[in-house]
């Protein structure tokens, strides 16, 4: 089967500054991963040329069977679905839940077009899933972070994308909302039909188990990349955050710890 990514040697170069550093990676059907790294690591610039905002300054891309260079990247962004802060921060703050949801289906801020009935049922399921029905006509500046997170997601599953990059999809939610939110993602991988997931953090907590392989990046070069037994250790982790760790495994997820000098 195509890959669903694959990339050969990818460095991005921005104001005669190396962002990425020939980044090899092939992400193929049935496979989850996590990126990983500090901040500044170029996590996001390597997003933004998965999500075909950007194009490589050297070497080659594929997305979903499109190469860069040849493909219409606008057409190629209809199949991916992404959540980040930048996208919430752009969602307008009196529209209710539902109509952000069914939004996606036509990729805009803001509902300006007539959802079909196919579009309204999918809408429902997604609501349902998310567990937001209840909520569907509350303004989104009336949510909690956890919910806002839910309706923005939710947002980007409408299309059903191929692909599903999730940024720091966690950031500034509590202990609560944020394992809400990650047993729903659990769930949602467990479904038939589910796209690929590419979930970006810096907390290795968050990594779920339905999560199989991991990338780690530090200051625009791999450290590691492969299976998550593999990748998501002390030793490979104490190099991406430049800092002495181990893992703790517990049902299926990583928790970090610090190990301090005597």
């Amino acid at each position: 089967m195509d890959p669903v990514l694959f990339l050969n040697n990818v460095s991005f170069i921005r104001d005669g500054s190396i962002i990425l550093h020939e980044i090899s990676l092939c992400i193929r059907p049935g496979e989850h991963w996590a990126i990983i790294g500090q901040n500044g690591s170029g996590k996001t610039s390597l997003i933004s040329i998965i999500n075909g905002y950007h194009r490589p300054s050297e070497g080659k891309a594929e997305v979903l069977g499109r190469r860069f260079g040849s493909a219409d990247l606008r057409e190629l962004r209809k199949h991916i679905g992404e959540c980040s802060s930048e996208i919430k921060d752009m969602i307008h703050e009196w529209e209710s839940v539902r109509e952000i949801v069914l939004s996606g289906r036509f990729g805009s801020i803001g509902l300006y077009e007539r959802p079909s009935p196919e579009h309204q049922e999918r809408a429902d399921e997604l609501l349902e899933f998310f567990g937001l029905s209840q909520i569907q006509d509350r303004s989104f500046r009336t949510l909690s972070s956890g919910e806002q997170q839910k309706t923005v997601i939710a947002r980007s599953l409408m299309p059903e994308p191929e692909l599903l990059v999730l940024d720091e999809p966690c950031a500034g939610l509590d202990p609560k909302a944020r394992e809400e939110l990650l047993g729903a993602l659990q769930n949602l991988c467990s479904m038939n039909g589910c796209p690929t997931l590419i979930y970006i953090t810096h907390h290795i907590e968050e990594i779920i188990p339905a999560v199989t392989h991991a990338l780690a990046l530090r200051k625009g070069e791999v450290i590691a990349k492969g299976t998550r037994k593999d990748v998501l250790t002390g030793e490979v982790l104490s190099r991406t955050f430049d800092m002495g760790m181990d893992v703790l495994e517990r049902d299926g997820r990583l928790w970090p710890v610090v190990l301090r000098n005597p």
